[in-house]
Parts: structure tokens; sequence; C-alpha cells
């Protein structure tokens, strides 16, 4: 029974509609609860993460209300409230919204606990997503132990775990030398939307991992292959070696010994590409085709088809730079990525959505200046309504 795999603590945790209202989509309300309520019980610690890891491991999967239908939903919530008396329907609205979370929780979280609790559960290939409930880059070691990591900082992994952040300061945050060797473990790295990350691996190569990704990968490498899995957009150097190194998606595998190219695969998205810089790569699709692709070319995938064509590949790698450089690209891709790279929704008119253009934009913190130069390239005109970015 789910009841003797959790202690009665977690139990509490996952039953609290506050708690989970902060895990799904955190105010800063609830942020400062939970925060001081940590400071206060530090003898939960151990249940407070064990219960935090089981909301992220439950995702909603098939379930999911989309992102568009759920800011709807919210936005219809928070206008009805407003016509009415505001603290009293506040509280029921959030409480309503903890209690609908909880029901469309229940069932995933009642399967990951009846296959052995949060200490023997090997995290599946796809059961975390980078959405909008994660806030910030997350390292997750293992099955449990969790990890808040600063944007853009460079995660390197081998005797030890470091996280050098953008002033070149590195921290050790997990000693790893004295693990079992023998023992491999499956890490995940979440960005979500909004954030990006870079991890740099015990054989040296480097990972880019852009806005709204998943990565995962093992503790080390075994002497066969070295293999590790994606969802949603990475650049990599792979360093040379005679062992292969693949990287799995849901729609294609990537073989190489030791190459650099950019892969996109987001679950939200038709297209999945892949795009060499230097070297050769090997790419097996879902029907075993083997398709071998040289410098400079990008293969596609979309609906079922494969195509390959000669590319300017900073085209497709200038994000890990902080640009945005496109060719002859349309509007609704052009803001489609620049609304996962600053986690904001991004609408515009018909008219808008179907031109094409050309050019560079560079990706500063603040969107309202990217959008004073896109204004100014297109000649467009930008608005903000609430949470929501216009383009007209």
């Amino acid at each position: 029974m789910v009841d003797k795999k959790i202690s009665q603590p977690i139990k509490e945790l996952l039953h609290d509609p506050d708690f989970v209202m902060w895990c799904m989509m955190p105010t800063e309300e609830l942020d400062n609860k939970w925060r001081q309520w940590e400071k206060l019980h530090p003898e939960m610690s151990s249940e407070f993460r064990q219960a935090q890891t089981i909301l992220k491991f439950a995702r909603l999967n098939e379930h999911k209300v989309p992102d568009d239908k759920s800011e709807e939903l919210w936005t219809r919530l928070q206008q009805s409230v407003k016509r009415k008396e505001r603290k009293r329907n506040m509280f029921f609205v959030r409480y309503a919204a903890a209690s609908v979370v909880l029901l469309l929780l229940s069932v995933s979280v009642f399967l990951v606990l009846n296959r052995g609790g949060v200490e023997n559960q090997k995290l599946a290939f796809g059961t975390v997503q980078a959405d909008t409930t994660h806030t910030e880059v997350t390292l997750i070691i293992g099955d449990q132990e969790t990890v808040q990591v600063e944007d853009n900082a460079l995660i390197a992994y081998n005797s030890d775990i470091t996280v050098q952040s953008a002033q070149k300061k590195g921290k050790v945050i997990k000693d790893i030398g004295n693990c079992d060797s023998s023992k491999v473990t499956m890490n995940t790295l979440v960005v979500p939307r909004g954030r990006r990350s870079s991890l740099l691996l015990a054989d040296g190569s480097r990972i880019w991992v852009n806005s709204g990704s998943v990565l995962r990968f093992p503790s080390h490498f075994d002497e066969k292959q070295r293999l590790i899995e994606a969802e949603g957009e990475i650049y990599i150097e792979v360093v040379k070696a005679k062992i292969p190194f693949l990287v799995k998606t849901d729609k294609f595998t990537v073989n190489v010994l030791g190459t650099k190219f950019n892969i996109s695969s987001y679950t939200d998205e038709e297209e999945s590409s892949v795009v060499l810089v230097e070297g050769s790569v090997n790419v097996c699709t879902k029907k075993n085709e083997q398709i071998r692709l040289t410098p400079n070319q990008k293969l596609s995938f979309l609906a079922n088809k494969n195509k390959i064509e000669t590319v300017d590949v900073y085209d497709y790698i200038s994000w890990k730079d902080g640009m945005l450089r496109f060719k002859k690209e349309t509007m609704s891709n052009i803001l489609k990525r620049l609304s996962r790279y600053y986690n904001i929704p991004i609408k515009c008119t018909s008219t808008v959505s179907s031109r094409t253009g050309s050019g560079k934009l560079v990706l500063f913190g603040d969107i309202e200046q990217v959008m004073e130069t896109f204004s100014m390239l297109y000649n467009t005109h930008y608005r903000f309504e609430s949470d929501t970015l216009f383009i007209e």
C-alpha cells in the first residue's frame, strides 16, 4: 500500500494545498511561507525535499492542461474574483486550484510511490519536464537530491560537482569521489523557460542547455558507450574518444566519436533537427534509418519526413552566445524562440506572424530592450497586457 511507503510527515505535505501550489505554481507569498517553514523545521529537511521531489516527478503527462489554456483559465478566475469580494474569493480560488492540482496529480503520485517510494524510484526519460512549474535551473542528483543552480552557470561533473558562476567563481556542491564507482546513477538537469545552463562532463565534453530543456546523464560512463538523453535544445562539443557518444531523444539518436553539433527536439514543436558544426554524426531514426551528416548540414524531422539541407550553422547555435541570428525565418518562429528564452507568452497578429525576416537580435536581460530593436527592424508595435506581450 502507498501508506507504508512514505512517512506521515511527507503525506501531510503532499495533502497540503499551499505546499502543492508552491511546488506547482509558486508565488512570492507562498515562497516566503515555505522558506520560513523550512528554517523553522530543520529536522524535517529530508521529508521536505522528498515531498518536493515527488511532486516534480509526478508530471501530468497527457492529462496536463496546455500552457495557453492554463493561463486563460487562471486569468478568467482572477477576473471573476475582481467582480466579487476580493479577499474571500482569492482564498477560495487558491484552494480550489490547489484541489484541482491535487486531483490531477493523485494518480501520478500513487504510481510513483507504488513503484517503491522515492528512494528506489529510478527516473524514467521524459517524466521530468522543463515547463513553467520550474522557476530555476535545477540539478537532480540520483533519484532525489535537488540542488538549485544559478542561471547561466557552468556545472562541472567529475570527482565532485562544482558550479562556476558568471563571475568564474567555482563552488563545490557535492563530493562524489568516495561514491561506489561500480554503481551508475542517473542525474537530471532541468532548465526551465527563461533560463540557460551548461554542463562539463567527466570525459571533458561540454553541453550548453537552452531554455525549456531537460538533460539526463550518468554519474560516469561505462567502457562501451557514453550515453545521455535530451529533451529540448542543446549544443554539444564531444571530446574525441574510441568510446561512442550517443545523444538520445524521443525521435532519434545521434551517434558520434568526437564532434560539435546542435540538437533541437522540443515536445511542443512539430519540427526537430540536428545541425552539424564539425566532424561527422550518424543519426538513427525511430524507423531505424541511418543518416550520415557532414559539416554545415541540417537534418530536419517534420511530419514523418526527413530533410537534409546546407545551412549557416551559426544561425542555429548563436543562442549559446546570447544572440538570436536568423535568415528568412517566419516571425511566428522567431517570436516562439523569444517566448521560450524569456519565459513570457507572446501573441501577434496574423499579418505579423506570416512575415519573414533576417537579422540578429542581442538577447539582453530585459526583453523590452530586445523588443525595441525588433520593432525598429520590422516596423511593428508592441505592448504588455498583464503578463503577455502583444505585437502588431
